[in-house]
């Protein structure tokens, strides 16, 4: 074998034992791995991570969007009928407002979570928000696998 040869085969060993162990990276979009979540309230945290193993919405909403609070009450209703564990973090400026809208919603608790304004500008950087509100549904590898899933698809879960 030549010089050539015997370089180019050691790259392709190379490339084919270092893919095996790159994790894709976490990132708020769809195929990629979900970024880490923490949230906290008086009771306790939410680590998304502690979800691994189920499918998982996590909807991120503010009363100033109807369209956005609508979808989390569907989504916080079908979650509670369906396998689905589902994680609701309000961005509201408000802790006040937030927790009478999910006393007015009828919102499951254990799952609502209130996102402090501070921290508002990183998590829409991390989950590409880009100003919108938006669902997003992660497999029980911990894959983001849609973005803004009917209720249709969680039902085929």
């Amino acid at each position: 074998m030549t010089k050539s040869q015997i370089t180019l085969v050691t790259l392709a060993i190379l490339l084919l034992f270092t893919s095996a162990y790159y994790n894709t990276p976490a990132d708020g979009r769809v195929g990629y791995q979900a970024p880490e979540l923490l949230l906290g309230n008086e009771d306790d945290d939410i680590h998304l991570n502690a979800w691994r193993g189920q499918y998982v919405l996590v909807t991120f909403w503010a009363s100033a969007q109807p369209e956005s609070r609508i979808a989390n009450m569907r989504y916080d209703r079908a979650a509670s009928q369906l396998a689905v564990k589902h994680l609701s973090v309000n961005l509201d400026e408000s802790e006040r407002l937030w927790k009478q809208l999910v006393a007015v919603d009828g919102l499951a608790s254990g799952g609502q979570r209130h996102c402090e304004l501070s921290h508002h500008s990183a998590l829409r950087r991390v989950w590409r928000q880009n100003g919108t509100f938006c669902s997003f549904l992660i497999a029980p590898d911990g894959k983001i696998v849609s973005k803004n899933p009917s209720l249709r698809d969680l039902r085929q879960l």
